[in-house]
């Protein structure tokens, strides 16, 4: 499509300001129908849209005409719906094919405002999302701090043989959100969460490895900002004992302070048959590649 310069009237028949990049700034409207049908061509030319999965103590699909860093920043900072803390979501395929969620007439629904401002989210489903799609569908993971600082995260081959015996601390962030301690490995516990054979199971997992780095009398490392940390040692103990139990719950409800500062191997999402594995950097290449991220995660006091 050729863009009018500045001034001069379309053949649609009313006259606009020049258009800049992908974002259309508003016209003068001559012709309410001609109107309509030229914010149909903009959409189609410029408004693609983008789906995202809230993971992070919530989930939900969301469509949105928003690019990745823009959404993140408007999740954190731009709407008044989340009044304070972090936000982590997935990029899911854009070509996601599913009966269980309403996609057929998202081209409908998911339309620019009258302005050609673009639709910043629109809900397609808050209930059960995670469980309905495929890990294969799940791309980048974008961790959005409070203030919106945005990173994103590849998956990667996890290598278990890498793995080492000893307790691990992990939360989960999807669908459930409890903070457990368990002896067994990543991979050996989002199998142990997804066998339909427990009678506390989960059709697919979303999770983080967390730090629990201990000081030489074997108390929690008073660097790590957990709430209770002897109440965490204790569990840990107990687990260490040698009763048999795989995992033992910590808090049914987290909430403690600097979130991205407690992550340790990186977020782990999968089920029975299939594993994605999301490395998180570490401290050199955050302080190096993404000063400003880390700075922003670091300083911030809210989970």
């Amino acid at each position: 499509m050729e863009i009018c310069s500045v001034r001069k009237v379309c053949r649609r028949g009313y006259e606009h300001p020049r258009c800049c990049g992908s974002s259309v700034v508003s016209f003068v409207n001559y012709n309410e129908k001609a109107a309509q049908q030229y914010r149909l061509v903009l959409w189609e030319v410029f408004m693609k849209i983008h789906l995202y999965m809230l993971c992070y103590r919530f989930e939900a699909l969301v469509a949105s005409h928003l690019e990745p860093e823009a959404f993140g920043r408007y999740m954190a900072v731009g709407t008044q719906k989340n009044a304070r803390g972090n936000v982590l979501f997935f990029e899911i395929d854009p070509a996601l094919k599913s009966s269980y969620f309403k996609l057929n007439d998202l081209e409908q629904r998911c339309v620019p405002h009258v302005d050609g401002s673009p639709k910043r989210s629109k809900y397609i489903s808050v209930y059960r999302v995670l469980e309905h799609l495929d890990v294969s569908v799940f791309g980048k993971l974008y961790l959005c701090t409070a203030d919106g600082r945005v990173m994103a995260l590849d998956s990667a081959p996890y290598d278990a043989k890498q793995e080492v015996r000893g307790s691990n601390l992990y939360e989960e962030l999807c669908p459930v959100f409890p903070l457990v301690v368990s002896a067994l490995a990543p991979a050996a516990f989002l199998k142990f969460m997804t066998d339909p054979g427990n009678p506390v199971n989960v059709p697919r997992l979303f999770f983080v490895d967390m730090l629990l780095d201990r000081d030489e009398t074997g108390q929690l490392a008073g660097y790590l900002p957990y709430p209770d940390p002897l109440h965490l040692i204790d569990c840990v103990n107990d687990l260490e004992k040698g009763s048999g139990k795989k995992t033992k719950t910590v808090s049914r409800s987290p909430r403690h302070h600097a979130f991205f500062r407690t992550i340790r191997r990186g977020f782990f999402i999968g089920d029975q048959k299939e594993l994605k594995f999301y490395p998180f950097p570490d401290r050199r290449i955050l302080e190096v590649e993404y000063a400003k991220w880390w700075r922003s995660a670091s300083e911030s006091l809210i989970s």
